[in-house]
């Protein structure tokens, strides 16, 4: 049995090729033995931002639920990046592979680097996470997060309301994936597999709080010695966001220091697992033509 059809068999409530339910329980083993540490290892929310109000699911569980999809792609990634010779090699170069593998092992809370043993995991727990727009971010229409202090020991990460218009993939409080009604919340397979190329249909909540947290430098600094930022040109204008900029189109060189590199590299690898699709390159104007963030390339 080859892996891939492993996976999707223990993706319980997820039915690999069209169906639009998610995972409600972990499909990845990894990820099913680390639940128990992530409660303690996830960041914080403030009761002013985040009330748990009715109705099901409100921000808070969006937030919660996201939390656990930024470890499923860690993970999906772990179990596929030894081997991966079709995805990786469109966002990174081959000799890069180890310390990427390490930047998201760092994320899911081991890694080999010496100098940050298996505590990657526990300083998500240092992250505070918010809705105020503390610094006026938000405010372009295309931002969906960004984080504030992120050399500090203590960052904060701002989700703009558009980070609110992305899915979840595991289950969410209060949104049965059972029910048609309620399979709005979540990201799925047909509009993928339809669409066939890597685009920002791809993107989830989740996905925003992991490119988030690869801009924490006490997490994954260490990796490759520099921090992971958003590139730009020498103009200022960004060449690391969203789907087409990163793959195959920035320098490989540039990559492991570029969010959005590793952010894109696990949905591909997210999706390409559970819809058993091979994903075509993506198209300028279509694949980033993000309508949550005014039919352009989505930055956070």
């Amino acid at each position: 049995m080859t892996r891939v059809i492993l996976l999707c068999l223990l993706a319980v409530s997820f039915i690999c090729n069209v169906s639009p339910a998610p995972l409600s329980t972990s499909p990845n083993p990894a990820v099913a033995a680390h639940n128990a540490l992530i409660k303690r290892a996830e960041p914080g929310t403030g009761d002013d931002d985040f009330p748990d109000t009715e109705p099901h699911p409100n921000k808070l569980d969006q937030v919660e639920t996201a939390f656990n999809d930024a470890f499923e792609l860690a993970a999906y990634v772990l179990n596929s990046i030894d081997d991966d010779i079709d995805i990786f090699p469109h966002y990174f170069n081959g000799g890069d592979r180890a310390g990427v593998k390490n930047v998201f092992l760092a994320i899911f809370g081991t890694t080999s680097v010496p100098e940050n043993p298996s505590t990657g995991n526990d300083l998500l727990a240092n992250i505070h996470v918010q809705r105020k727009d503390t610094e006026g971010q938000c405010k372009n229409g295309r931002t969906l997060a960004y984080m504030h202090d992120g050399e500090t020991k203590k960052p904060t990460i701002v989700l703009c309301d558009n980070a609110f218009k992305k899915k979840a993939v595991t289950a969410l409080k209060g949104a049965d994936p059972q029910k048609d009604e309620d399979k709005k919340w979540y990201a799925s397979c047909e509009p993928l597999t339809k669409n066939g190329h890597v685009s920002y249909l791809m993107n989830t909540l989740g996905a925003t709080l992991l490119h988030e947290y690869l801009h924490f430098d006490g997490l994954v600094e260490s990796v490759f010695g520099a921090p992971i930022i958003d590139q730009d040109n020498p103009k200022g204008e960004p060449i690391g966001y969203g789907p087409v900029q990163v793959y195959d189109k920035l320098s490989k060189d540039l990559a492991p220091f570029n969010a959005d590199s590793y952010t894109y590299y696990a949905l591909h690898n997210l999706w390409h697992v559970l819809c058993q699709k091979d994903f075509a390159a993506p198209r300028a104007g279509i694949d980033d033509a993000d309508p949550d963030c005014g039919k352009q390339a989505c930055s956070s």
